[in-house]
């Protein structure tokens, strides 16, 4: 118990600063409000749902290639370098997609540009801060450093929604420029280190390429992390359009939406606490599993049975965060974490966009989400599977 409270009296501002980056970096600030600018979008320049939903293939096309890469420039400079600049591109890609979109192709491509270039203000950079000051207490300091995100998807849908109502979209995207500079500034004064660590990343080179990807754990994480992301995400896009097809104006989706959020929070730290005293495959089955069903209370279309599914669909939403760096955590080396997290990471960012187009596509075959639903809850239980067969009763690797 002195050990546990020792990690959070020196590493409180760690933690306080990755929340802060988090929330202000690619998922909170794009991803979970993407779903907002979907119909607007679409009503501007006459686009199907389908075609708005392409933005899902810019966002998993520039993942799948920065996030490899974002990963080893943290693991070669530092976290609090390509975040601050990451999050700096990011405002300024935002303020781009505000006065620069003018029709499908420039929207793909702004997209594709922010996503790229936002890289390394997603937790490849945050996460490895924590993993590296924390150890007994890691569960619970990755859980509360990624409900930054969200916070951001509790907060950020419900404002903004009324917004885009009376303003418009492009100006939306404007205050979304100015949340992730002031946000990145923020974080990156309370990361900041002195002294011997400042530095510890340049002490040891990171495993090469050959040896992370031959590992088998990088096999059944990427795929248990690819089901999981392809099905969850996939569902938090159209969350908003599903709502508002069922009778919601935007204000009420954009509200009910903010559910998905508080439930990622509660889930992250409850997740977070358990990780650090529960084995970790036990722990991800369950929470899959209820995603899972969470899923399956959305296909039944009841109202009453919305936003507890949305909430249980926000239990699955942290596979991308504290779920896959505290098993990759224990599997790879701390100099090496940037660089396999990343390349995971490109995999749950390909798993999102492939979601975000199939159920874009599904919707225009069928008219409604319902196939869509049923085939998300059957891939979030494969992906239980998988947790329970691989990561059961795996031993932490020794510190460096």
């Amino acid at each position: 118990m002195a050990a546990e409270a020792g990690e959070f009296r020196r590493g409180w501002r760690f933690v306080l600063g990755a929340f802060i980056g988090i929330g202000g970096g690619f998922a909170s600030l794009y991803f979970y409000t993407a779903g907002l600018f979907i119909k607007p979008l679409a009503e501007e320049f006459q686009w199907t749902r389908g075609e708005a939903s392409l933005s899902a293939l810019s966002f998993m096309i520039g993942n799948t290639i920065a996030l490899p890469i974002a990963g080893r420039l943290v693991d070669r400079f530092g976290e609090v370098r390509v975040a601050l600049t990451s999050g700096t591109a990011l405002a300024a890609a935002f303020a781009m997609l505000g006065s620069l979109t003018g029709g499908l192709t420039s929207f793909l491509l702004l997209v594709l540009l922010l996503t790229m270039a936002s890289a390394g203000s997603t937790a490849v950079s945050y996460n490895r801060v924590i993993v590296r000051h924390f150890k007994a207490q890691r569960g619970l300091a990755l859980g509360l450093a990624l409900t930054g995100s969200a916070i951001g998807a509790a907060i950020v849908p419900p404002l903004l929604a009324p917004f885009i109502a009376e303003h418009g979209w492009r100006p939306a995207y404007y205050v979304l420029a100015v949340l992730a500079f002031v946000l990145t500034g923020c974080a990156a004064l309370l990361l900041r280190e002195t002294g011997p660590r400042a530095d510890l990343q340049a002490q040891s080179a990171s495993l090469p390429w050959r040896v992370i990807c031959s590992h088998p754990a990088f096999f059944s994480i990427s795929a248990m992390i690819f089901l999981s992301a392809t099905a969850v995400l996939g569902t938090t896009l159209h969350i908003v359009p599903m709502l508002t097809d069922g009778g919601l104006d935007l204000a009420a989706a954009g509200s009910t939406a903010s559910a998905l959020g508080i439930s990622v929070i509660g889930g992250r730290v409850i997740a977070g606490r358990l990780l650090d005293r529960w084995d970790a495959g036990w722990v991800t089955w369950i929470l899959l599993t209820l995603a899972a069903f969470g899923m399956l209370l959305l296909w039944t279309g009841y109202p009453a049975l919305v936003i507890p599914g949305a909430m249980l669909v926000g239990f699955g939403v942290g596979t991308e965060g504290d779920l896959l760096a505290y098993l990759l955590g224990r599997r790879f080396p701390i100099r090496s974490f940037g660089s396999v997290y990343g390349a995971i990471f490109a995999v749950h960012a390909f798993g999102a966009g492939i979601g975000g187009m199939l159920a874009g596509a599904l919707y225009d075959v069928s008219g409604n989400y319902g196939s869509w639903l049923l085939a998300a809850a059957a891939a979030l239980v494969v992906a239980g599977l998988i947790a329970l067969a691989t990561e059961r009763g795996i031993k932490a690797l020794a510190e460096e």
